[in-house]
């Protein structure tokens, strides 16, 4: 049986490796594949190690003539498009199968990160417009309002889907014996990513209030949960 350490260790490592699977899936597939579809040309991609305080990107020449407007669209949303379709699928697999580990670990990190991109593009974005947020917001497919809105609720309907499949995942490796204390520990990761994109966004510090809202909720969950398991 693994160490507790060597248990942590290893589940922080897929975390990373997937967080850099999470980054090309927004910008290859979901940025570049509009691009070369659409007749342009691919010219540098960059997936920043470093993100969320470094942002990933691509870039790319369009076609003779440009995009039309609804590619235009489609190269500009890609990125948010393709990661929420990703970590709803990987999420649905996950809370149907079982799966051994360090699959069910690899596959609950990618859809974490495909989670926690688009999300945060979207509330974040939708407060201050930046990136795929700001063209979409300029192209007149959303609104400020309506990114952040959007996006906080993608963000409590996975927020609970995604602590149910950690939860599973934690307690069938038999490492961690108290679960409940370990998800809110690991939603603390939000407050971090949120930090590090802040700063290197140059977005109001403020703004990270917000991120704790996520340990809030799931404490309070497992709280009421605990108690009614107790009246019983």
């Amino acid at each position: 049986m693994k160490s507790a350490t060597r248990f942590t260790l290893e589940f922080l490592l897929l975390g990373f490796l997937a967080k850099i699977a999470g980054e090309a899936i927004h910008e290859i597939i979901g940025h570049g594949l509009p691009v070369v579809f659409f007749g342009g040309t691919i010219t540098r991609i960059h997936i920043a190690i470093m993100w969320p305080y470094e942002l990933s990107s691509i870039s790319f020449t369009p076609p003779p003539g440009g995009f039309a407007h609804w590619e235009a669209i489609l190269v500009d949303g890609g990125g948010i498009l393709v990661s929420v379709i990703v970590t709803s699928v990987i999420q649905a697999f996950l809370l149907t199968r079982k799966l051994s580990w360090p699959v069910s670990t690899s596959l609950f990190w990618l859809a974490f990160w495909t989670f926690i991109n688009p999300t945060g593009y979207l509330i974040i974005g939708g407060m201050s417009p930046f990136g795929d947020v700001w063209n979409l917001i300029n192209e007149g497919v959303i609104g400020k309002e309506g990114a952040l809105i959007s996006g906080l609720f993608l963000f409590l309907v996975d927020l609970f889907s995604l602590s149910a499949i950690l939860e599973s995942d934690l307690a069938a490796s038999r490492i961690i014996r108290t679960t409940d204390k370990a998800l809110v520990i690991f939603w603390l990761i939000i407050p971090l990513i949120t930090t590090a994109m802040l700063i290197g966004s140059g977005q109001p510090l403020t703004y990270l209030l917000l991120s704790f809202l996520p340990v809030l909720l799931i404490w309070a969950y497992l709280a009421l949960r605990k108690r009614k398991s107790d009246s019983k």
